[in-house]
């Protein structure tokens, strides 16, 4: 049994934290809010893009939005996952917020470049490029689509951990995905350039 606790400790090192902080447990608030905060940060750079002027906010009110969800963690996935996916929700909701916010009051565009281990300046523009493409369709998809597609294609989530994070079944999963797909190809039919980019998507 301890060999299996450490184990599962080690793959989710959050594990040990959940129930300390649902009760309210400060030090464990504290631990847990250090050890999530650089996968938050991660996520948060990714939706919303490197150098946006809001990361650090959104990361704050998504380690805060964690938090406040925990006490109805289920452990469908791992702790991990759900950090991650409360991450990706609050920076989709944030986006949205954003978005409405500049078109009420037009500002410059920020940059958008993230680090990356693409090997040329041509593959980190074509990356930026693709994750824009991404970013903007989240904007416009319905919640549950712009979910699975955040989870799995822009964290990477597999579709059986992306059913486990949102607690829907594989099947409903996979329905939306290929919608979120289908919403991506059609978008991208009229624009040659940006379905290149993208091709790796479908």
């Amino acid at each position: 049994m301890s060999q299996r606790r450490t184990r599962a400790e080690m793959q989710d090192p959050l594990e040990e934290l959940v129930e300390r902080v649902v009760a309210r447990d400060p030090r464990a608030a504290e631990a847990f809010v250090r050890r999530s905060g650089p996968s938050a940060l991660r996520v948060v750079r990714q939706v919303l893009g490197a150098q946006h002027p809001d990361v650090s906010d959104v990361v704050q009110e998504a380690i805060f939005a964690t938090l406040d969800a925990l006490p109805d963690f289920r452990r469908q996935c791992t702790v991990a996952h759900f950090v991650w996916r409360v991450a990706a929700l609050t920076a989709m909701n944030a986006r949205r917020r954003l978005r409405l916010r500049e078109q009420i009051t037009p500002g410059t565009d920020t940059a958008d470049e993230y680090p990356s281990d693409e090997p040329s300046p041509l593959g980190l523009t074509l990356a930026a490029r693709r994750r824009d493409v991404l970013r903007q369709l989240l904007d416009e998809l319905p919640a549950v689509q712009a979910e699975v597609l955040a989870l799995h294609c822009v964290l990477g989530f597999t579709i059986a951990e992306t059913a486990s994070a949102t607690g829907a079944p594989l099947n409903t999963v996979r329905s939306r995905l290929l919608a979120a797909k289908s919403a991506l190809r059609e978008r991208l039919s009229q624009n040659a350039e940006l379905s290149e980019l993208v091709r790796g998507v479908s």
